[in-house]
């Protein structure tokens, strides 16, 4: 669709799609939006026409997708967020009536931190608003999607190179690892060549992939690290390490978390693996926005803020 057909295009159309893709039914799409069935299935009709394709197919007593429906859902649902952060920063940015979804990718283990007190936040602070999380490989800035608005801000240890990317560090810290009580290794410091016949466990999203850790014991000819399981969120680990060898490594102020919630040790790991810095991540393009600036400061403060934390 060219700019002049922009112009000519209903974007009240892209509400109808995008609760139809929801309900897969014209009735309830016709109820969330306060409108008639005769109106939503001319809407549907007006969409076919303009994009060529029958979008949805009747199957089993439900509308579902076409290919090209599924392609544009998201970039839909991107579209429609960016018109709704428009409106609500034109009419000045005010969080007891926002009604924004922010979407926040970083790793399970800063969830672990971030979210129980954001929601605190968002409680008093912004009620009607919500954080989606969404996870990231820590190491690496999610360049394109800060690019295309899949994600509002990220959250990891980036190195901060990224053009039309601003980052800002939070907090400096080491990572410890933890085990259950009576491991082999609980009583002695952990060295390098324990690591390399240690058995692991991480998020899915680790899964082929290499951090500086295991770039360390490759340079000192120890090979790969050796892992049990792959889960898909860092919570669920403790739960699978009460009666195993297996261990996790982890920011330290997540190691004092989990080891207090879950009776666990909790081991510096060797003096060779260096301290890192954990920064915020955003597109330059949002430094302006009433509404990020809101929720980024938040994001900050209740990292950088130890407050409440258990005690070394």
């Amino acid at each position: 669709m060219n700019l002049l057909s922009l112009r000519r295009f209903d974007l009240n159309l892209l509400l109808v799609f995008e609760s139809l893709m929801d309900t897969g039914n014209v009735t309830r799409t016709a109820d969330r939006l306060a409108r008639t069935q005769p109106a939503v299935s001319r809407d549907l009709a007006r969409l076919r026409d303009e994009l060529s394709d029958p979008l949805f197919v009747r199957v089993r007593g439900r509308l579902e997708p076409t290919e090209l429906a599924r392609r544009l859902r998201e970039s839909v649902r991107h579209a429609l967020e960016a018109v709704d952060r428009a409106l609500e920063e034109g009419a000045g940015f005010r969080p007891a009536e926002s009604t924004q979804v922010f979407k926040v990718a970083t790793t399970s283990a800063v969830e672990l931190l971030l979210a129980p007190r954001l929601l605190r936040f968002l409680e008093a602070e912004a009620p009607h608003a919500s954080v989606h999380f969404m996870p990231t490989y820590g190491d690496i800035t999610p360049v394109e999607e800060l690019e295309t608005g899949a994600i509002d801000m990220a959250v990891g240890r980036f190195d901060r190179t990224a053009p039309r990317t601003v980052f800002v560090p939070l907090f400096d810290e080491r990572r410890v690892c933890l085990m259950r009580p009576g491991h082999p290794l609980s009583g002695t410091p952990l060295e390098l060549r324990d690591l390399a016949e240690m058995r692991f466990i991480s998020t899915s999203i680790m899964l082929g992939r290499e951090n500086d850790m295991d770039a360390l014991l490759r340079q000192h000819g120890l090979g790969k690290r050796k892992f049990a399981m792959f889960v898909t969120a860092l919570s669920q680990a403790p739960l699978a390490m009460r009666d195993s060898d297996a261990v996790i490594t982890v920011p330290m102020r997540v190691g004092k978390l989990l080891a207090a919630q879950f009776d666990l040790c909790l081991r510096e790991l060797p003096k060779e693996i260096p301290e890192r810095t954990y920064s915020i991540a955003w597109h330059s393009r949002w430094d302006d926005s009433q509404a990020h600036r809101w929720l980024r400061e938040a994001v900050m403060s209740v990292l950088r803020d130890e407050e409440g934390m258990p005690d070394d």
